[in-house]
């Protein structure tokens, strides 16, 4: 992808300073999707596919809501963008979904399922309601056999695009133990297989026509995925904790 030279930027200080000058985007909208129409609503633009995972935790704790992870698509078809997703186009993308999740599960705890795929039509434009297009059942446990980390704890994919501002991320639940280094950081083991994972999935995605995307509400354009990355830091979703307590002592 070539650079345009209206785009300028620097940043130092680990972010303290970010300065930028011209566009808010260093490449054409060709390259970032906003010339697929002023908005995704119906007839009005092309919309990505957001694939919403959702994963039941109440073998983990009766009670537990489902912890919820996304990752969205554009659908090309002749090389043109296309907004009319049909069967077969859900399938292929869930088969792809498939085999991340064979990858991953290995460190996502035996007591949490992957419950479920709901598709969601997404995009700049599109407000609620919005209702699930297809929902999918799943139902194929995690199969990591040691402990449990602590249910908040979670391990994110970074979904790198051509701007640093509009990067996505998403965020696998129900971490095993076995996932952990000496130090308390995820090991390198898990990391790899976490990142080739969410690599397989985007390169297979994009083979087939339908390429990962973030949709950026700052720049209301659907940004292709150019990298993915995981690493080593334990993530914390705090929505995903126990809502109740097993056992409390207060004194007095």
């Amino acid at each position: 992808m070539g650079v345009l030279a209206s785009y300028e930027r620097f940043r130092f200080l680990w972010g303290a300073v970010d300065w930028q000058s011209g566009s808010d985007s260093p490449y054409a909208s060709a390259q970032t999707g906003t010339n697929l129409g002023t908005s995704a609503a119906a007839g009005s633009g092309v919309a990505a596919r957001r694939a919403l995972l959702r994963f039941d935790r109440t073998s983990l704790h009766a009670g537990l809501d489902d912890a919820e992870m996304h990752f969205d698509f554009l659908n090309y078809t002749g090389g043109t963008p296309d907004d009319s997703w049909i069967t077969s186009d859900f399938t292929t993308v869930e088969g792809y979904l498939a085999t991340w999740w064979a990858s991953v599960k290995t460190y996502v705890g035996s007591s949490t399922s992957l419950r479920e795929i709901r598709w969601y039509r997404v995009g700049p434009g599109i407000n609620p309601p919005n209702p699930a297009e297809r929902v999918t059942s799943i139902n194929v446990a995690g199969t990591g056999a040691t402990q449990k980390l602590p249910p908040q704890m979670a391990c994110t994919t970074t979904l790198r695009t051509a701007v640093r501002r509009s990067w996505g991320r998403t965020y696998l639940p129900s971490i095993v133990s076995s996932a952990l280094g000496s130090d308390g950081s995820y090991n390198a083991t898990m990391v790899d297989v976490i990142a080739n994972a969410a690599g397989a999935l985007a390169t297979s995605a994009a083979g087939g026509d339908f390429p990962l995307v973030v949709v950026s509400k700052h720049l209301s354009a659907l940004l292709h995925v150019e990298q993915v990355e995981s690493d080593g830091v334990p993530d914390v979703v705090r929505r995903r904790r126990f809502k109740t307590a097993d056992y409390r002592k207060i004194l007095p």
